[in-house]
């Protein structure tokens, strides 16, 4: 199932979160381990969806049901699930640093959830996840490492370039080539 992935229907108008200067790892980190079948990572993103969306009130998560839920997503995500990768995406880059006061969310700072929000937006989109009409620009850059960023590039308040808009060229960079080393972890 392919679902359409853009931050433009959030309704955000700015961020005044200020990356770190030093937030740049240049090593690439290996593959993911792979340990479950297909059926046990599909179980276990069922079970992550249902633990984030258990007292769920519209659309506002639980803390506690986040803290359930999301490590059973990222799990799911590093084995390859494109569904959870999305999930889990939105959700930390939500709670994490979209909707954050500058407080720790998953053990991270804003910002860090920042960089591993914008990872499993690429990893999803590079498994075949669906970008929407408006975000294809964007993404045709930050899929692709070997694409230097136009100018403004790092401006742009709209749609998924919101996300980035800010941000030091070299921790975008990082986490699109990071995404790219694994976008071909998993089998098709």
């Amino acid at each position: 199932m392919n679902r359409t992935w853009t931050l433009a229907g959030l309704g955000v108008m700015a961020c005044h979160h200020q990356p770190p200067k030093s937030m740049v790892s240049k090593r690439l980190t290996p593959c993911p381990e792979q340990s479950l079948t297909a059926e046990e990572v599909a179980a276990l993103r069922r079970r992550g969806v249902a633990a984030v969306d258990a007292n769920r009130m519209g659309e506002h998560h639980a803390i506690a049901s986040l803290d359930a839920g999301l490590p059973l997503l990222k799990q799911a995500a590093l084995h390859g699930d494109v569904v959870a990768m999305g999930e889990y995406a939105s959700l930390v880059t939500w709670y994490g640093f979209i909707d954050n006061d500058g407080a720790r969310f998953m053990g991270r700072t804003p910002w860090k959830n920042a960089q591993e929000g914008l990872m499993f937006i690429l990893l999803a989109t590079h498994r075949g996840r669906d970008v929407s009409e408006d975000d294809q620009e964007a993404f045709r850059v930050l899929l692709n490492p070997a694409t230097p960023f136009p100018s403004g590039f790092l401006d742009d308040p709209s749609g998924t370039a919101w996300l980035i808009q800010g941000w030091p060229p070299e921790t975008v960079d990082q986490v699109r080539r990071q995404a790219h080393h694994w976008k071909d972890c998993w089998p098709q």
